[in-house]
Parts: structure tokens; sequence; C-alpha cells
């Protein structure tokens, strides 16, 4: 009960001040919007200004307006003079541009044409004439004699060649559109000069009126200077109720008006805004009054819902330590699960990786099961080899005992010296033979491919010669080096070169050739022959396990081969060739490249 007297209470007292502090904001904001509204204004009529007083120093710079002052005519007459004014007073949006001889004659004039023309007219009296001889140039807001407009007068001296003053250019400035935009605003906007006097307005009533009441003196002195005319420069009516630090409190009649106001820079004049208050302040008052009732209620609602809330709350709090609790069973029996998955996982990953290393044994089997099936079948061919020496290492043997024993040392010795020979090359045929049988250890490095190929083609010579083929060398030399393993690509060659001599069996003047291109990064090993070539059966499954187009073979040598060419980072791919039959391309890198270097 304490509570919500102490709320009621609150709430009248809020009742009471809510009007108060309405007013304050809504007065904040007004003053706000106002210092906007004349910050941009002020601005504009700055820029305005600032433009021609700009084009009024280049007039009285121009030469050609010199010169036809000091009376040169060979810098035009007034009749070229009189369209160029007009021309860019239509460019720069001028009123008004002319120019007086020191006489205060004008002599040319923007609006020579109209029938309210400058041109003949005399302006001495003008104080923005006698100021530009004077001072060098002026600036004077007055009503026009001639076209009963009031404008801005910027006037600036021409000077002649020894400085002094030879003419006047004058430009009128009207603000006919910026006091038409006014009229659309729903606040007031006018500028007053020193005197109190409203030059400029967006109430059409309110032009050549005073802020105050003028005396009949000060009316007497602007009348003799014909800077107003005629006009009686009656008050507005406008009076001070209450001044604050940065606006005030103006009357006009009964109706209040927020009034701020602000000097023009670089001119002497003052802009006014103000915004009429009575109509807004009753409203804030309605609107803050109602607020504050909308708020009571709102708060009163408020309550109920939070206590409604609280209960809920407490409800909320109970489902959810059940749901927490059959979260953390699931959570459990989930993590359970998830390890025996995860076991299961690791048992397959071991078994995957088991059979990989299965299959890379059974892999390396394979190519060691085929390079000894190679030999198996070459064992013929180097069996006759061997046996050519052997016999004529026993002939040798038998004459030298017999020569020694008549005591023919020197045939002896060299007999001797033929038998080491003979022993070399058995030796050479044997050593080649271990050195392909047994499985690659050595790292990767530099090969040359001459060696290479020798190696290989000495594996198979025997069989070439009994089939009667030729191989031909291309560009095959010692300088020339890959990156690849030794044995390794003796295997792919000897696996190529047997294709060949395969697809040769049978043929007159069989023809083998390797040829060896050097490129920047890799070196291109060409294999071809002048055999039947590949049927397009064949060549679409060439790299297939099993496939082959001999009736005894397996169809595994071209898998293996182009499997150690891929290992050694490499291809081997198939071509045309120019010996009508096939031909096989081993690309590795070059050893010798720059790039190859400095990869390793």
């Amino acid at each position: 009960m304490l509570l919500l007297s102490l709320a009621v209470v609150l709430g009248l007292f809020a009742f009471w001040r809510s009007a108060d502090l309405g007013t304050a904001r809504l007065l904040t904001q007004s003053e706000q919007r106002l210092d906007s509204l004349m910050r941009g204004n002020a601005g504009w009529i700055r820029t305005i200004r600032d433009k021609f007083r700009t084009l009024s120093f280049a007039l009285a710079q121009d030469e050609a307006l010199r010169q036809y002052l000091m009376g040169n005519p060979a810098y035009g007459d007034a009749q070229a003079l009189n369209r160029k004014f007009e021309q860019l007073a239509e460019d720069t949006g001028a009123p008004v541009l002319y120019l007086l001889d020191t006489h205060s004659q004008t002599l040319v004039s923007s609006n020579w044409q109209a029938p309210d023309s400058f041109v003949g007219n005399h302006y001495g009296f003008r104080p923005y004439f006698t100021k530009a001889l004077e001072q060098g140039h002026a600036e004077y807001f007055a009503l026009g004699t001639s076209s009963g407009k009031a404008g801005l007068y910027i006037s600036r001296m021409v000077p002649g060649q020894d400085g002094k003053a030879v003419g006047v250019v004058v430009i009128k400035l009207v603000f006919d559109l910026l006091e038409k935009e006014w009229e659309g605003y729903g606040d007031r906007m006018f500028v007053s000069d020193p005197n109190g006097v409203i030059l400029l307005s967006g109430e059409p009533g309110w032009r050549l009126h005073s802020l105050d009441q003028t005396s009949a003196e000060h009316l007497a002195k602007l009348r003799a200077s014909q800077q107003f005319g005629d006009e009686p420069l009656r008050p507005v009516g406008l009076s001070m109720s209450d001044s604050g630090e940065r606006a005030s409190f103006w009357k006009l009649g009964q109706e209040r008006f927020l009034h701020v106001q602000q000097p023009v820079v670089g001119s002497d004049w003052t802009l006014h805004a103000m915004a009429p208050m009575d109509a807004a302040l009753q409203t804030q008052a309605v609107q803050s009054r109602l607020m504050v009732m909308g708020l009571l209620c709102a708060a009163l609602v408020l309550a109920a819902l939070a206590l409604q809330r609280n209960q809920q709350r407490r409800e909320a709090q109970a489902r959810q330590e059940l749901l927490r609790d059959a979260l953390e069973e699931a959570v459990e029996s989930r993590t359970a699960q998830l390890q025996v998955a995860r076991r299961r996982l690791e048992q397959e990953m071991q078994a995957l990786q088991e059979a990989r290393s299965r299959a890379r044994d059974l892999r390396e089997q394979l190519e060691q099961a085929e390079k000894l099936s190679f030999l198996g079948q070459v064992t013929a061919g180097v069996a006759h080899e061997i046996n050519q020496p052997v016999a004529a290492i026993e002939v040798y043997a038998d004459n030298t005992l017999r020569l020694l024993e008549q005591g023919q040392t020197e045939t002896a010795r060299q007999n001797l010296s033929r038998i080491q020979t003979l022993t070399q090359r058995i030796g050479s045929i044997t050593s080649q033979l271990c050195h392909y049988a047994r499985k690659p250890q050595e790292q990767e490095g530099p090969v040359q491919v001459r060696s290479a190929v020798d190696s290989a083609w000495q594996l198979l010579e025997h069989r070439a010669r009994a089939q009667g083929v030729d191989l031909e060398l291309e560009g095959v030399n010692e300088s020339v080096r890959v990156w690849a393993l030794p044995v390794r690509l003796e295997q792919v060659l000897v696996n190529l070169l047997r294709n060949a001599l395969d697809a040769l069996e049978g043929s007159r003047q069989g023809r083998i050739r390797i040829e060896v291109m050097s490129e920047q990064q890799h070196v291109r090993i060409v294999v071809s022959d002048n055999g039947p070539g590949l049927s397009p059966d064949i060549r679409q499954r060439l790299f297939t396990p099993f496939s082959s187009s001999r009736r005894q073979g397996l169809g595994l040598g071209l898998v293996i081969a182009h499997d150690i060419v891929a290992a050694l980072g490499g291809r081997l791919e198939e071509g045309p060739s120019r010996l009508g039959g096939a031909t096989f391309h081993i690309v590795l890198r070059n050893a010798d490249s720059k790039l190859d270097q400095g990869e390793r």
C-alpha cells in the first residue's frame, strides 16, 4: 500500500512537471533548428557576395575596360562592351553590370537595351561611387533610382597605367530568389542593417521597414542620402518580451516568436530567424501530459506484467532443470556412442593403412617380378653372349700353354690380354643383369640419359640383332641429365624397348629410334618404332591393368612404367610416330634447370 501511494505521488508530480520539461525541450529543439537554418542561409548569402566581389575584381583588371576608359579606340567601342556586359550578366546571373567614368556617368551597362537602361545616368551621389574612388572598392545597399528595386551594389575602382582611377565598375545584386524561398518557410527570416532597417525578408510587407521606431532626424538623414528613396521605414511592430543567453522571445501583436540572430560574416548585416511558438507550446504541453499519463498507465501494465513474468520465470526455471537433466543424460549417451564410433574409425583407419602398405609391397613385388620375368626372357640371349667369349677363352688358354712350353712368351702375353678383355665383357654382361635385377635403394638424383639408354639397350641388344632391328639415337649425349632413379629409368626404357621389339617381330628392316629433346624445365625422351602401331581399342585402354595386345602378355608393363614415371614427378604419354609405328614420350624434370635446382 505504501508503494502504491508513493507511485501515485510521483505520478502527480511528473504530471505537474511534464509541461515545463516539454517546453524546455521544445525551446531547445526550436533554437537548434533556427541555428541550423541561419547557418545555411548566412553561408549562402556570403557565397553570393564573395562570388560577385571576385567578379568585380576581375572586371576591374580587364585590359579592354581600362583601355576603353583611357580613350584607346583599338580596344572596342561602347556597343561591343555593352554586349560583353550583357552576356556576362547572363552567364553569371548578375542582375546588372555597369561601368562609370570618373565623372560618375554610366558608359556601359548590361541593361543597355532595357527601357530603364543605366546608360547615360550619373551616380555621383551614391556612396558606392565615391568610396570606390577613395578606397578602391565599396558595398552599399539601396533602393534603385531607375528601377525602383532595392539591391546590393558592389563597386571597384578601375586603375589606369599609373594606378590612378579611370573609372568604376559596379554590380547590382538582388535577392529575389532567396526571399522567395524564405516565403515558403514556416519560420520568418529577414536581414537588417546597423540602422535596424530590414533589407531582405520572407515577409514582403516587412521589406524596407525598421525594427524600432525611427527618429525624424535619422529618417531625414536617410532620405537625404536617397538610400531608400521615399520609403517611410515604418516599424513592423516587433517587441522583445523575454531575453535568454542565445535566444529571446519577441512579440508581434499577441503572438510570441522565438528569435535568434547572428551576423553575416564579411558584412555589417544581421540575419534574423523567428519561429512562432504559441501553438507549438500549447500542443507540447498537451502532448507532455498525455505522454506522462501514458507512461503511468504503461508503468502499471508493466508492473502487472513483471509479476506475471516473475511467476512464468520460476515455472520456466523448473522446466529448464528437467530439460537440463534430460540433456545431460542424452549427452552422456551420445558421447559413449561417439567414443565407440571413434574407436571403430581408428580400427578402420589402421586397417586401411595396413591395406595400403600391403598394396605398396605387392606393387613393388610386381615390379620386381616383372623385371625377373624379363630377365628370364633374355637369359637365352645372354647365355649365348657369354658362351662365345668362354669358348674363345678356352682356345686362347690352350694356345697359351703350348706357347709357354715353346718359350713364345710375347705371343702368350697377347693371348692373356685377349683373355682379360673377354673376361671383362662377361663381367659387364653379368653386372648389368645383377644391377637390373636389384631393387632400387638409392635416392633420386641427376641421371645421365645416355647412360640409362646404353644400359637398357645392352640387355636387349642380342635380341635386336637376332631380329635384325637397328637402333637410331638422336640428341642422346652425356650432357643431358634428368632427375630420377637410375634403375627406375632403365626399367621404363627396357619396358618400352621390349614392347617395340615385340611389335617388330617378323618384320624386315625394323627400326627403333630414341630421341632426346632438352626443354627449359623438362627433358623429353621419345621412343619410336616402325611397327604396325596401336589399334584404337588398345590406345583407349593403354594404361589400364591387364590390357595387352599380345596373347601371352599380362598387360602390366606400361602400367608399371606409367606409375614409375609419375612417382619421379614426370609423365608417360603416347603420341604420333614419324616412323609409322608406336611412339611413347617420357617427360622428366631437367636436372640442370634453375627451377629444379631451386627445388632441391
